[in-house]
């Protein structure tokens, strides 16, 4: 009698680790190596290149505005593919192309050079891989989105923190050019391969459920008044991408995701090169630099967790605003020591932003279709990620600071955060009509 009640799921991948966290180790190694391509790490290479060549800050940040915006092209076919085919090959091919573009890098001789190199470099990494990353685990996790998207995260976080630690040493020693093509080599082994071997497309390809429960668990948590249970039910809402452009919360996420992009990677590139102005050594510049990608990863930790109790959405709106403080008091920044208070301060803010923006799509609209409704937004956002940084490169040569600018992101961050106030997930808004 026992052989007829065998369950649907076998037993050997019930009892073993949820394959959905090996997929969270594949994109944490995608995202530490991606970090090459941050605005944070860039920021460590606008000095010393621009020096040696002679070129402005604008020249610099031009071949980002072209590379990031060209990435918004991409996003738009690349979206739908990642839903349909997966992301394993896609992933697989940009890691590297990419890494080729920056070994490639240490050979520069013109300003021509560097502007193709970084154009393609900036589209793949803007386009495919800031996309692909976000959209794959969101697909294995219900119940546990928040802390999985987290825990993902941190591969980018220890990215940032550690990549521009070996990058300014390098620099120090000489040579930049040295500097890209160690992270365009790290590249090709830390994460190209991982993600060829580990990475599938979602958890029913391999006869299993998200969190990996199975049937009858999920049912149970859907009957009980648990956390769980709250969890469960967005798996319920599956919506495509023309019914998310529907509804007026999809607008309002995208004007408020585009202020937080024109101001937080702008930030981002040039925070060092403000500390460096500002007096502060380089290393100790760096230092800070790395001791914010390290509170960033616990932040975001903490918020992955605070969004499966009083949702993304809730969690998001303090975060922004906390941000928006942070542009103001980077301002107050004359020391080292001030460096490093602040490089924790707003490394706790931000550290949940990009994580919750992966939740809160998938939260409001469903998994199934996360790449193609995020494949819509995400190229307006590059317009917006490609101009802050070059708008704060132009208000620097026009003004030889970064106070008027800076001050401008920080009332757009507090815009976003009151819009996310405003939007109300799909199902809420169905339940009060």
């Amino acid at each position: 009698m026992r052989e007829e009640k065998t369950p649907t799921t076998p037993p050997s991948r019930k009892r073993g680790v949820y394959y959905g966290w090996v997929i969270v180790i594949v994109i944490g190694l995608g995202g530490f190596t991606q970090s090459a391509e941050s605005y944070p790490i860039l920021g460590v290479f606008l000095k010393p290149m621009t020096e040696e060549f002679g070129w402005t800050r604008s020249d610099f940040a031009g071949a980002t505005l072209l590379g990031t915006m060209m990435g918004g092209i991409v996003a738009l076919k690349a979206g739908p593919m990642i839903d349909r085919l997966g992301a394993r090959w896609i992933l697989t091919v940009t890691f590297a192309v990419l890494g080729s573009t920056l070994v490639l890098l240490a050979l520069i001789q013109t300003l021509w050079q560097f502007y193709f190199l970084q154009i393609v470099g900036r589209a793949l990494t803007m386009g495919i891989l800031a996309l692909a990353l976000g959209v794959v685990v969101p697909k294995w996790f219900v119940a546990k989105r928040g802390r999985a998207v987290a825990f993902g995260g941190l591969g980018q976080r220890i990215g940032n923190a550690v990549t521009p630690l070996y990058v300014q040493y390098l620099v120090l020693q000489g040579s930049w050019r040295h500097a890209t093509a160690v992270a365009g080599i790290l590249m090709w082994v830390v994460s190209m391969i991982p993600i060829a071997i580990f990475l599938r497309r979602r958890p029913e390809d391999m006869g299993l459920r998200p969190d990996g429960a199975d049937p009858e668990e999920e049912g149970r948590r859907e009957q009980t008044g648990d956390s769980g249970a709250v969890n469960a039910a967005r798996e319920e809402t599956s919506l495509t991408r023309a019914q998310a452009l529907r509804h007026r919360s999809f607008y309002l996420l995208t004007v408020a995701f585009s202020l937080v992009f024109v101001a937080a990677p702008a930030l981002n590139l040039h925070m060092l090169p403000y500390m460096t102005d500002q007096g502060i050594a380089e290393g100790y510049a760096v230092v800070a630099v790395a001791l914010q990608s390290i509170c960033a990863g616990i932040g975001s930790i903490v918020t992955g967790f605070l969004s499966e109790r009083i949702t993304a959405r809730r969690t998001l709106v303090g975060i922004l605003a906390m941000m928006s403080l942070g542009f103001l008091g980077l301002l107050l920044v004359h020391e080292a020591w001030q460096a490093m208070l602040w490089g924790i301060y707003y490394g706790l803010s931000f550290g949940g932003m990009f994580i919750l923006q992966q939740v809160i799509f998938a939260d409001f609209y469903g998994r199934d279709n996360v790449g193609a409704i995020r494949g819509v937004v995400w190229p307006i956002q590059l317009v917006f990620n490609a101009s802050g940084p070059f708008v704060a490169a132009l208000a620097f040569d026009r003004l030889g600071s970064y106070t008027l600018i800076f001050q401008l992101f920080a009332a757009c961050v507090m815009i976003a955060s009151i819009l996310l106030v405003l939007a109300k997930p799909p199902a809420e808004q169905a339940r009060s009509q």
